[in-house]
């Protein structure tokens, strides 16, 4: 290749590129919910944002342990046959993001495939990068991963209800904090 070929090559690399991301596209206007304000506004300045988002008699608490609620989305995949729902608190820096899944249908049974994997699994592994452990918590079968820093993330896995797949990750301090936050969800609400 000729230097003008790879020049020219560079140059449409770079387009692509900056198209791809969607430099000023509609991101704002798929962000806005039905009154017309942007989602994490309408959790913060709005009890209709939750109250219409009820998903399968469950809604997440606007505020818990000194969290936020940032983001309650339901069905975020927007699949036919999948039903989920993701809620993001926020505490400064500190995250917490839950997101449930209902494996009763046959693509939300793949989706909890690992969830439904952990009644009969045993771990308990350890190293300088973190761990990988099942437990038992209040009656149920747990799997709790952590990832040492610079990631410095927990994820929880669980089944509930033998129907729901829970994930929970966060950058909290301690998995108890994660836990006690867990604890105070009221998901024993969904139906």
């Amino acid at each position: 290749m000729n230097i003008s070929t790879l020049r020219l090559f560079f140059a449409m690399s770079i387009l692509i590129c900056i198209g791809g991301c969607n430099f000023g596209g509609d991101k704002e206007k798929k962000a806005t919910e039905n009154n017309g304000e942007p989602a994490t506004n309408a959790v913060k300045n709005s009890n209709v944002y939750l109250e219409a988002d009820v998903w399968r008699s469950w809604s997440p608490s606007k505020e818990l342990m000194g969290y936020t609620l940032v983001r309650f989305v339901t069905d975020p995949f927007k699949l036919q046959g999948l039903n989920s729902t993701t809620a993001r608190y926020e505490k400064d820096e500190v995250f917490i993001t839950v997101q449930v899944v209902d494996g009763n249908s046959e693509k939300g049974k793949r989706e909890i495939r690992d969830h439904l994997a952990i009644a009969n699994l045993e771990r308990d592994y350890s190293s300088d990068y973190g761990y990988e452990k099942t437990l038992m918590h209040n009656g149920i079968k747990a799997k709790e991963e952590y990832l040492a820093p610079p990631a410095g993330q927990y994820l929880i896995k669980f089944m509930l209800k033998d129907q729901y797949g829970v994930s929970v990750k966060s950058n909290a301090e301690t998995s108890d904090e994660i836990w006690g936050f867990i604890d105070r969800l009221n998901l024993e609400d969904l139906k």
